[in-house]
């Protein structure tokens, strides 16, 4: 599976030190070298330089040569995946940004976000619970709607209180 991902699945999960779940989920990540540059400008989360890991896999970033004017409300990183990703026909994006979700997903790639990653890991077993994960992560500033949070809890048969 083709599974190309923006930087802030990498900051939020660094957040709560579970990056790993990434390369336990998913054989092999594919990242735009926009992406770690992005990540090695550094932030308020520390988050390893993604060269290190032996699953991740750094590509060129590449021009908008389809000129695809969607992109330009973007910033540079999610317009490297979203382009990467149609290049090499990716199987899915990790992006958490609402707006470069919609454009993805409007023209025909498959999305998810952290909190989707969250819940595969809760489904295979590899964390205990979504919901203190999603917490943590929110706690550590990471900006996920309260309301879902809550909403993908219960389907998980969660407790939200």
């Amino acid at each position: 599976m083709k599974t190309i991902c923006n930087t802030t699945p990498f900051i939020a999960l660094s957040s709560i030190g579970k990056i790993e779940l990434l390369s336990r989920i998913y054989s092999e990540i594919i990242v735009p070298e926009a992406v770690t540059e992005e990540i090695n400008a550094g932030g308020n989360i520390y988050v390893p330089d993604l060269i290190l890991f032996k699953w991740i896999r750094v590509i060129p970033n590449i021009d908008n040569s389809m000129n695809m004017k969607l992109l330009y409300q973007l910033g540079y990183g999610e317009q490297q995946v979203i382009l990467n990703a149609l290049k090499i026909n990716a199987d899915l994006i990790l992006i958490d940004d609402l707006t470069a979700r919609n454009i993805s997903e409007f023209i025909g790639l498959t999305v998810k976000g952290t909190l989707g990653v969250l819940v595969h890991a809760k489904r295979l077993g590899l964390i205990e619970s979504f919901r203190n994960d999603a917490m943590k992560m929110k706690d550590n500033g990471i900006r996920y709607s309260q309301k879902l949070i809550d909403e993908i809890s219960k389907q998980l048969g969660e407790s939200i209180y």
